[in-house]
């Protein structure tokens, strides 16, 4: 196991640090029927992350400009999604990625234990 910075997971690994903080497996039952599986993508499926925003409320905001966050430089656009009082505020290049880093921050802390 290997930890990483919330803040910049991505991809399959974000994949698999929301679905640690959602204590469930990393495959969806598709309704294609035969029962086959797909991977569980929240960072850039919404079916996946769409109800972890709603039902988690998290908000996200656009910001158009550069500047610092958290210590380091940024440049460009990003999406800021914010959770509960006490939670950092993470960003991404998506609206997704944002959001997932705000709840697996919320779930799991600032560093996630990943394989």
């Amino acid at each position: 196991m290997a930890k990483h910075k919330t803040s910049e997971l991505e991809g399959a690994l974000l994949d698999a640090a929301v679905a640690k903080a959602e204590g469930r497996e990393q495959y969806v039952l598709t309704e294609s029927g035969g029962g086959s599986f797909r991977d569980f993508e929240p960072s850039s499926l919404w079916e996946d992350g769409g109800p972890i925003i709603e039902r988690e409320r998290i908000e996200l905001e656009w910001r158009d400009n550069d500047g610092w966050w958290n210590g380091e430089r940024v440049g460009g656009s990003r999406w800021v999604a914010t959770m509960d009082v006490g939670v950092p505020a993470q960003i991404g290049t998506t609206p997704l990625i944002a959001a997932m880093r705000a709840y697996v921050a919320s779930k799991l802390g600032e560093e996630v234990e990943l394989p």
